[in-house]
């Protein structure tokens, strides 16, 4: 009588290994779209979501297509949001209206409110493209940076700042040499004056995002303290 096949054994055995090795690497549903997040704008530089994360509604595990910024909307007080890894670690973000929050593409994670108040922020996605260069003008500078506006951080092709418009405050003459995008966390009102035609009083509403193009104009705060958080495409990366 034949004894069993070392060979068939062999190939089961080895396919066990195969399918238990670490090597083959788990994949995972992108972040958006789903549940909770509505697709504000798009363009060739940048996606905004409109994103609300409940206490009891996680969204399950994901994996972050692109770097993005989030930016939180959640107004009078704090909001959290509870972050797991996969293997079951896991942290409580605690934010408050005009936190921000920079990942990398290729971050896995799960998100949950974690508060009894919704947690609710706009989500920047940054394509992976680069920034058209567009033409410097004599003696007109880039929007940043300006008279109340803070660098809040940067990486390799973006940089962050949270800008204020305070009473009295005109933001002088500059250009949007670049790609941007803004939301606002603090209302008011400013004006703009473009080739020396001032503009309509632009109510500056909190939980409105929205993408901005190349032009050139100052600014005026009218009423209120407006503040913003600008994501702006660095000129070269």
């Amino acid at each position: 009588m034949r004894g069993p096949s070392v060979r068939g054994v062999t190939l089961q055995f080895a396919l066990l290994l195969l399918l238990s090795s670490p090597a083959i690497a788990q994949t995972y549903p992108p972040a958006f779209p789903r549940d909770g997040a509505k697709k504000v704008a798009e363009d060739d530089h940048f996606v905004i979501w409109d994103v609300t994360w409940e206490k009891g509604k996680p969204t399950g595990m994901h994996e972050l297509p692109l770097d993005q910024v989030s930016v939180n909307i959640t107004v009078d007080g704090l909001s959290a949001i509870r972050i797991t890894r996969p293997g079951g670690a896991w942290s409580i973000e605690q934010e408050k209206c005009g936190s921000v929050r920079f990942e990398s593409k290729g971050t896995v994670e799960q998100e949950e409110g974690a508060s009894d108040r919704p947690s609710r922020a706009f989500v920047f996605q940054l394509k992976d493209v680069a920034p058209p260069h567009w033409p410097i003008k004599e003696g007109v500078p880039g929007q940043f940076p300006r008279v109340g506006a803070v660098k809040l951080f940067e990486t390799d092709r973006v940089i962050v700042w949270d800008d204020t418009w305070l009473p009295g405050m005109q933001k002088p003459l500059h250009t949007h040499y670049t790609q941007g995008a803004v939301t606002y966390y603090q209302p008011g009102v400013i004006h703009s004056t473009t080739d020396g035609v001032v503009g309509p009083p632009f109510p500056v509403v909190v939980g409105v995002a929205r993408l901005v193009g190349v032009h050139t104009h100052s600014e005026e705060q009218l009423e209120g303290t407006p503040r913003a958080i600008w994501v702006e495409f660095k000129y070269d990366y």
